[in-house]
Parts: C-alpha cells; structure tokens; sequence
C-alpha cells in the first residue's frame, strides 16, 4: 500500500547492455529513485529488456506497451532521458507525444534529427525541421546541406532542440551552459533545473584497487607515466590534438603513454593517424570497455584527458568518475566545463593555441607531483560532495513533485506544451462548377459597373484560387484581404466556413463598416463588416491563432513600404498549420521577359491612377520572391505555381525560354499563386532580398 502513495514516473531512457552512456547514467540513478517512486522503465532494445527485467527494484518494460499502461492506470508524470543518437529516437518520439520531465543529456540534437530524416533519405523531412526550428535561415541551410555544401560543425550551432523543449512540461540538464542553449517557442516559459551529473557509486571501489594490479591486467608498463582519453572516439574529442601534444611531451618524457579506452569511430578513426605520426609503440587503442574494465583502466592511469569542442553541452560522466577517482584531469575552457571550479583541473582553449597549451599542461603534471596530488585531491572531494547520486536522485524527485503538484492544483502559471506537428494530411479542396459560380458571382454586382469589369478581367485567377481554398466546416474560420467581395461571396457559397472575416486596406483610417451585397435573381444578402486596415503598419484586429485559412490575393503589389508586416500579422493570426494563400502578377512571366527584350515595361501594371494612387503596383514579384517572403513569415510554401490569366505566349518563345533558362515552364506563366502553411514560429522580419 505505500507504493501506491509513491508518484507513478514512467522513466524512457537506455539500460545496459546498450553501448550508451545514458544507459550506464540511468541504471546508477533508478535505485536511488526507486526509494521515492514507484517507477516503470521504459527501454526499446530486446536484450535491455531481457537483461534488467526481473532483477531491479523497479519494472522495466517494452516501450510499445506505454499506452496500454498508461491507460490501465496513468502514470503522473513521464521522464525522457534524451541523448543525440539513434538509441534515443524512441524516447524524442514518446517526449512529442506525450509531454513530461525533459532530461536534456546534451542541448544538441541535430545529429539524431540529422540521423532519422537524412539518414533515411527524408530531405523534405529534415527541411520541415530545420524550417520549424529557425525559419527562413534554416530552410537555406537545409537546402545547403543537400547541396553538399554545409558542415559538421552546423549541427553544433543549430542544436535542434525547440521542438522536444516546446513539447515539454519541465527541462533538467547537468550544466549551466546547456541551460543557456534551450530553445523555447517564442513567449513560451518553462521550469529548468540543472542537476548536476552525478558520481557513479562504482567510483568510492576504486578506492580498494592496486594500481600496478590494474597495469599488469593489461599488459601495461608499471613505470610509464599514462596519459588517458575515455569514451567513444569522436571529432569532438580532439583526439588529434591530444596526439600531437603527446609527441610534444615524449621529448620531456619518455617514459610517457597514450591511452585511447574506447570503440575507435569508423569516420574519424585515431588509428590511421597513430600510424601516421609513428606512435604505435607509445599509444594503445583499447576498442569498445566494458564496465569492469573502464574503471581498472581509470585506476590504471596517471591523467585523463577530456577535451571537447565543439560541444552539444554533455557532461561527460567519463569526467565526473576521473574527477571522483582523483584523477587529475585536463578539460576545454569553454562551455559545459564552466561550471569545474579552477583548482579541480587544468583547462586548455580551443583555438589555435590547444595544441601547446595542452602539451604544455601535461609536462606540467608530469614533472610536479604537488600539482597532481594538489588536483586530485580538490577534485575528488569536490565532486564526492557534490555529485553524489542520492543527492541528485532527491534533486530529480523534488522536481518530479513540483510539476505534478502544480498539474493538480491547476495553476495559472503552470505552462502547457506547444504545437509541435510537422506532417499534415493535405485536407480536400473546394469544388464547384465554373459557369454556375460566375453566374451566381455576377449576379451580386449588376449595378456595379467596377466590380462587374473586375469579374470579367479576373475570373479566371479568381475560380482557381477558390480551388486552393480547403473545404471548410462550421468550426472552421476564413479571412480575406480584399476589397471587392468577390471571393468571401464564393467562400460563403462553397466553402462552407463558420466565420468569414474581411479586411479592406486601402479605404483610409483603421475603422469597422458593414458592408452589404445582394442577388439580383434570388435576393440573398451577405452583410459582412468590413475592417478597414492599413495592412502595412497596423495590427489585424483578430486574435491569434483564429483562422484556419487567410486569403492575400492582388494585394502584396500594392503595399509600398513593408509586405512582411502583413504577412508576419497573418502569421500572428492563423493557426498552427494553418494555411495563407497568395496570388501576384509574376514579373519573371514569359509575358514579362518578352517585353522587356522587347524594350518595353515587364510590368503588368504600373501605370500611374491619379484618382485612385494605391491601385499601381509598386513593386511585382518572382515565385522566388512570393516563397521567400512566406518563408521569411513562418510558412512554408507547399504549393507554388503560375497560370497565364492575362497573357498568353507564343510556343516558339516558350520553347526558346526552356532552352536558354532553368527556370521551369510552370513558372512563367503571368500570375502565381502561392500556398504557405504556419509551420514555424521564427520570423525573419525584413529579409535581404526584398529589403535595403
């Protein structure tokens, strides 16, 4: 009966036999959390399940069966131990899911998104994340990185957190500077904690073992000086410069030794470099440790070595058990290695000056036993002080408590989880029969000559923009920026949208007005007000997130001084994969490039309106444009085209233009119409190529 009073945590993260440090974290941390709560561990390997599920103080199951748990009886809260490789995909997808206690292992998680959409060849699935995560910027350098013209080190600039932070009720990560490297949705404000990386209890045995013991297990040299570097081999490790500092030292010591203890990288593998510089007989590659040997290897050497730049802001429990060992330990000055205080360890910067100043801390430590003893010892009783697991067992505990508490009790403050979705079904279009609806639009403007001549000259652009429209419902709600209520009419009729909002933007002042039409034959009225609103510098007077669909059509030619408020403001408006459309005469148009060889205007029109000023285009636009402008807005363009609706152009031009540009066909048509859907909160407010 007293475990049902317990909070009932759902824990997703790794567990031994998995080659992961979050697994090896994780099952150091669950008994000392078993003794709050009762816990149910969540892993997705068979031989993980196999190996830990009768023998802990806690159920482990298969993470297919949460839901069937969950529903049986809820769990109060999920914690997601989540790292930045593929055994952790599981746990990113069940954290969108269902939202919970975030444990950002590292802030960076671009190589696991890079790893589930590149890795299986989803281009467009990799371009919808980095689009989400930051916009405009990210779409360029997602469709850099298909070129082949992006880098490793981006992954570390753009960490890709956002989505999972956004999704999240609470975050822990171990380090000051993950924390400052969160990415949450814009006005979005979450609970962090840092929790430190604990001290493996494994460590405190250490204490038992011989060192020269340890050295003959492995055939090591009982009088060398051993220099160290733990962990899987990676380019962040900087195992070349640890290398070309050790040969720097051999020349002081030469009774030095390099140790590399772990599963060698099959892209940035140390060996061919080893052979390279002629250090075979110096250093030793162990390959992949198991646990019992890492730590007689740890107890084995004189210095570890724990370099890392760039970082994704891990701390490497690697370092903690050296620093817990006593061990002195050489560490980058720079990032999570912030938070070691100065008289635990020796740091080197990242820079062009690593390599000396490396060198130059290892001959240090090896001709100054005070300084060795000095720092291990600080180091050791720091970090057992600080680091020890039942301390941050509590730590996990208290903030598992605080969130469920504050769940219950319903507070104001409490923060609720994002949208998050990237992968939308493409909802069914408007349909209607051509004739009918010009002739059911005529007949609303007989005694208006204007509106008449409007429909005449536009009908075309006018029924295929409704065709882009998706078939609405009552709950639905549309907004059009318009003038002439030629497509609300049709929106009205077809559509089938609950509400129907209109924007006027060229009648002067911000104000409301009701503006009314009538069949000439039927006698149906549509009363709409109508919101007069200079769409340029004014705030729409809707609320966020209201409309399911916003209509811009004719309009953006117009503005003069800042279409991307507008567009920004439509974002602001529409929901979350909500769609925009917009339809602009195409100054690219095989229409538009024939007259301008032809030494004439490529505009549609730009001729000067002493009666109306507004109604000349100020500036017309490429596809290119339209789509930069979404994209700069937050929408993706899911669909862009072009048709001739004015003009149309001789096949001989056509085929010329095919044969002497790489611009395709579909796009020289005289009018585009573009449709962009709300998928990103970033806004690139004034994008270069549109502004000075």
């Amino acid at each position: 009966s007293a475990i049902r009073n317990l909070m009932r945590l759902a824990y997703f993260s790794p567990l031994p036999p998995s080659k992961s440090g979050i697994a090896d974290y994780s099952a150091e941390l669950l008994p000392a959390l078993a003794r709050g709560a009762d816990l149910s561990v969540f892993v997705e390997k068979p031989d993980e399940l196999r190996v830990n599920k009768n023998s802990q103080p806690y159920q482990v199951f298969d993470a297919t069966h949460f839901d069937e748990l969950h529903g049986q009886q809820p769990f109060d809260l999920c914690l997601y131990h989540q790292g930045n490789n593929p055994h952790h995909e599981y746990i990113y997808e069940r954290a969108l899911a269902t939202p919970g206690l975030l444990v950002l292992h590292e802030h960076c998680l671009h190589h696991l998104i890079a790893w589930k959409t590149l890795g299986r060849k989803d281009e467009a699935g990799y371009w919808n994340e980095m689009f989400y995560a930051y916009g405009r910027r990210g779409a360029r350098v997602a469709v850099a990185r298909e070129n082949d013209a992006a880098s490793e080190y981006q992954q570390f600039l753009l960490p890709m957190n956002r989505r999972v932070v956004s999704r999240s009720l609470g975050i822990v990560v171990h380090n000051e500077y993950a924390a400052a490297q969160l990415e949450f949705a814009p006005g979005q404000a979450l609970p962090v904690k840092i929790i430190p990386h604990h001290l493996s209890p494994r460590v405190y045995e250490l204490d038992q073992l011989d060192k020269l013991e340890c050295r003959r297990a492995f055939g090591l040299p009982e009088d060398a000086w051993i220099i160290a570097s733990f962990g899987f081999v990676t380019q962040s490790k900087r195992i070349p410069t640890l290398l070309k500092a050790f040969k720097r030292l051999q020349a002081v010591v030469p009774n030095a030794m390099c140790l590399i203890v772990g599963e060698d990288h099959w892209k940035w593998s140390a060996a061919p470099l080893i052979a390279e510089m002629g250090l075979q007989r110096h250093v030793r590659l162990t390959g992949y440790t198991v646990e019992r040997d890492f730590f007689r290897y740890l107890k084995a050497v004189d210095v570890v070595v724990n370099l890392r730049y760039p970082t994704a802001g891990e701390t490497s429990g690697t370092l903690i058990r050296a620093l817990g060992a006593g061990k002195p330990v050489i560490v980058s000055d720079h990032g999570q290695f912030g938070d070691l205080p100065d008289d635990v360890c020796l740091k080197v910067t990242a820079g062009p000056e690593e390599e000396r100043e490396l060198a130059a801390r290892l001959r240090a430590l090896a001709c100054r036993p005070n300084l060795r003893e000095g720092l291990g010892e600080r180091a050791s009783a720091w970090i057992r002080e600080n680091n020890e697991v039942q301390r941050s067992a509590a730590r996990y505990l208290q903030f598992a408590e605080q969130l469920i508490e504050g769940r219950k009790r319903g507070k104001a403050r409490q923060p609720q989880p994002v949208e998050y979705k990237l992968d939308f079904k493409e909802a069914a279009t408007i349909k209607f029969e051509h004739a009918e609806a010009l002739d059911y639009l005529r007949n609303f403007f007989t005694d208006d000559p204007n509106a008449s001549d409007y429909i005449r000259v536009h009908a075309r652009r006018l029924l295929r923009t409704v065709e882009l429209v998706p078939k609405g419902s009552a709950s639905q709600r549309a907004l059009e920026l318009s003038s002439y209520l030629h497509l609300p009419l049709l929106l009205r009729h077809y559509g089938g949208y609950g509400e129907l909002a209109v924007t006027n933007w060229w009648k002067g002042e911000t104000r409301e007005q009701q503006q009314t039409v009538r069949h000439a034959e039927t006698g149906e009225t549509l009363s709409l007000p109508m919101h007069n609103v200079n769409v340029e510098r004014d705030r729409l007077p809707f609320p966020d997130n209201h409309f399911d669909v916003a209509l811009c059509c004719e309009l953006i030619e117009h503005l003069q001084e800042d279409p991307v408020h507008m567009l920004a403001e439509l974002h602001r408006v529409v929901k979350w994969g909500g769609l925009v459309i917009v339809t602009t005469p195409n100054i690219a148009s095989a229409f538009s490039v024939r007259e301008a060889l032809a030494g004439r205007t490529p505009n549609i029109y730009s001729l000067y309106n002493r009666q109306s000023v507004g109604d000349r285009h100020a500036r017309e636009y490429t596809p290119g444009d339209v789509q930069a402008a979404l994209e700069a807005a937050g929408f993706k363009a899911v669909r862009l085209f072009t048709e001739n609706v004015w003009h149309e152009t001789e096949e001989d031009f056509l085929r010329w233009l095919d044969a002497t540009t790489e611009v395709q066909r579909e796009l020289r048509g005289d009018n585009i119409y573009a449709v962009g859907r709300k998928q990103s909160a970033q806004i690139e407010r004034f994008p270069e190529n549109l502004y000075d």
